[in-house]
């Protein structure tokens, strides 16, 4: 970030992500960036709808070159910004108090931006929100791939809370409605107790891979998850990242921190896999930091150093 990208922060007021150029009407660019201040899908521990703020106060002055994971001789030290020809495209305009009403807001804007050929980052905002992105990308581009990085399946029956849709159902959603495809679907970082097995047998069923924070450990089994991340960008793909995926040590401000989660290095490993793809993802999401809970500072740091690596 330049000083006259800080400078104006400091006269205006406003802190752009990462202070990319701001521009609320879509227009073509390489991406755009999108807050999604809605927590309405949430069961515990609200918060979220604040995240896309201080996501943006967290990016301030921050430069948008990662560092090099190593800086050996004979590797290239010098490329382009992460987020080059990218957009602060602002907030998406969701109301507080209708979830349904959310999703389709999010479902125009993202559709909107994708018309004109951009990629999208949400910021959020609750994990229910993915849901608007991915039906606006499968208009545009059919069943997608999915690299969905969370404690949890998301992929409950939402009836015991008198509701189709919130933060832990979406995915179920997205697979009867045919948005992506269940042979290109890879949930990593899965631990969170459960009520019963529905879930993961649903799942299952599905042909959904998933790994938990042993599976991504256990070396015998690092060919397999190679092959199944590479599965997910045979085709349009999207990266969905809940930050609860992390250990709470690391990031505690989320609506269901949950023990044992994975470390900095374990979750930028995954993020990285999507480099191999084909073509880079389509849509991307980083969900459910609440700023109002306690160490969300720290939290939204981190996720901000995610966000980087995603757009790298």
């Amino acid at each position: 970030m330049s000083a006259d990208v800080l400078m104006q922060g400091l006269r205006t007021g406003l802190t752009p992500f990462l202070g990319l150029p701001l521009s609320v009407d879509p227009r073509p660019a390489t991406g755009v960036v999108l807050g999604v201040p809605c927590d309405a899908g949430v069961i515990n521990r609200p918060g979220a709808r604040l995240g896309p703020w201080a996501l943006r106060t967290a990016s301030m002055g921050l430069g948008a070159h990662p560092m090099p994971e190593r800086l050996r001789e004979g590797r290239p030290l010098l490329g382009p910004a992460a987020a080059h020809g990218w957009l602060d495209g602002g907030n998406i305009p969701t109301l507080p108090f209708s979830l349904q009403e959310a999703l389709e807001t999010v479902q125009a804007t993202v559709g909107a931006w994708a018309m004109t050929g951009c990629r999208t980052l949400l910021l959020g905002g609750d994990h229910s929100l993915t849901l608007g992105a991915l039906r606006a990308l499968f208009r545009q581009h059919g069943p997608l791939g999915l690299l969905h990085i969370d404690a949890h399946p998301d992929a409950a029956h939402g009836a015991a809370w008198g509701t189709e849709v919130h933060h832990g159902t979406w995915l179920r959603q997205a697979l009867e409605e045919g948005l992506v495809d269940p042979d290109r679907v890879v949930q990593a970082g899965l631990r969170a107790p459960r009520h019963d097995d529905e879930e993961l047998a649903f799942l299952q069923a599905a042909g959904v891979r998933m790994w938990t924070p042993a599976d991504l450990r256990d070396p015998l089994l690092a060919l397999q998850l190679k092959e199944d991340l590479a599965s997910v960008g045979r085709g349009p793909a999207y990266l969905s990242l809940d930050l609860d995926a992390l250990d709470p040590i690391l990031v505690p401000a989320v609506a269901e921190p949950v023990p044992g989660g994975l470390s900095l290095a374990e979750t930028l490993r995954l993020i990285h896999a999507a480099r191999l793809w084909p073509e880079p993802w389509v849509g991307a999401d980083l969900m459910e930091l609440a700023p109002t809970l306690d160490g969300a500072e720290g939290s939204a740091r981190v996720a901000v150093h995610l966000a980087l690596h995603l757009l790298a």
